[in-house]
């Protein structure tokens, strides 16, 4: 019995150990399993918060590319718009230059047409093709413009009537050389 007992005190021991062992393995893999919660945790608030970030981002992303989209569109119609212009201005342009030739050109009939009812030979700077052409008027603006003369002789008021009465049915050039105007400026 006494062997017996002390063979149970060696194996109780021996159990003691290995259950002292088993927790002190326990009470480590508790404390690995804490650790491994905590930082699977702070990974789950990490990965949360990419998330966000990642739609913030890809919320910017589609609002720029409409933005950019947006512009581009109003980029090729502000160029269209932009080439029209352009166009319409070298018409102005060409319009400009050709009603100032026929400006100079009729300043430069009615300074001859002054010169023939004056009866001064004044000396202008035309060369003989425009002289010519501004010598010899039509005799129904010869009639008109003597008609004039004689009814309105030192009464300036009849010619912006006259005026405007030529510039309405498009015919400048006796309107002007119907009023009498030294230049059309």
């Amino acid at each position: 019995m006494k062997r017996q007992e002390g063979h149970l005190k060696q194996q109780l021991s021996l159990y003691m150990d290995k259950f002292e062992e088993f927790q002190t393995t326990l009470a480590k893999s508790n404390e690995v399993f804490t650790t491994f919660r905590q930082e699977m945790e702070k990974m789950t608030k990490k990965i949360k918060k990419l998330e966000k970030e990642t739609t913030v981002w890809r919320t910017k992303w589609e609002n720029n590319n409409k933005a950019l989209l947006q512009m581009a569109e109003e980029k090729t119609l502000r160029d269209k718009e932009y080439k029209g212009l352009q166009v319409k201005l070298e018409r102005l342009e060409k319009l400009c230059r050709a009603l100032q030739t026929e400006r100079n050109d009729l300043n430069k009939r009615v300074e001859v047409l002054q010169c023939q009812l004056s009866g001064s030979d004044g000396t202008l700077n035309l060369t003989e093709e425009e002289y010519q052409a501004c010598n010899s008027p039509d005799s129904s603006e010869m009639a008109e413009v003597n008609t004039i003369i004689q009814e309105g002789e030192g009464n300036q008021s009849c010619v912006p009537a006259i005026l405007d009465q030529k510039c309405s049915t498009g015919d400048l050039e006796n309107a002007v050389i119907a009023s009498g105007i030294d230049s059309v400026d």
